[in-house]
């Protein structure tokens, strides 16, 4: 449905936009789960490295 007012083009601006934007929080999503491995490698006691394994795979499951 176009918004009333909103040109065919505007709306393809805008699709382009949020597409744009989409793509970059999956890059921020993968970054983290990246950043959580690496953290979770150094000294934790195991049952805050599974919590953090799980996240960091909620956060690559997100972006799939």
């Amino acid at each position: 449905m176009a918004e009333e007012g909103k040109s065919r083009e505007e709306l393809i601006h805008q699709l382009r936009n949020v597409q744009a934007e989409r793509q970059a929080l999956k890059h921020l999503l993968l970054r983290a789960a990246a950043l959580i491995d690496t953290l979770i490698d150094q000294d934790c006691a195991e049952p805050e490295r599974q919590k953090a394994k799980a996240e960091a795979e909620r956060f690559r499951h997100a972006v799939s």
